[in-house]
């Protein structure tokens, strides 16, 4: 299973195939979703977190967060997280990759911050040797 979205598969496929390949992103928007498919990010203040290419370290063919990411605290109880997934832009724009959290669901009681501490957000680009 890909952590790729649809649009960055489709990305690849252009690329491969000599086709148009969009210009990547200058920057890259975490969210949160839950087992419904729902983003939750508006459940807390800093929303869509924005990171820059230093917030991110590369290892191998995946590449994983170097600063803690804090979505801030939630402002009513968030039930059933189970995913994180990387945004082009800070609202809609397009879903580069989602990936399951790991020990998910998880619960966030109002008034807790959401903080994923460095290194607990990495996504894997898997080669033929993986």
């Amino acid at each position: 299973m890909s952590d790729f979205s649809v649009y960055t598969a489709e990305q690849i496929v252009d690329w491969m195939s000599q086709g148009t390949v969009e210009t990547p992103p200058s920057n890259l928007y975490v969210t949160l979703f839950d087992s419904g498919g729902d983003e939750v990010a508006a459940d807390f203040p800093n929303m869509r977190l924005e990171t820059s290419p230093d917030d991110w370290d590369v290892v191998e063919t995946s590449f994983e967060n170097n600063v803690n990411l804090d979505f801030g605290e939630a402002a009513a109880d968030v039930d059933d997280i189970v995913d994180v997934a990387l945004f082009d832009a800070e609202t809609g724009g397009n879903e580069i990759a989602r990936y399951q959290i790991e020990d998910s669901p998880k619960d966030i009681s109002a008034g807790t911050n959401a903080i994923y501490l460095i290194g607990e957000i990495s996504f894997d680009v898997r080669d033929r040797t993986q």
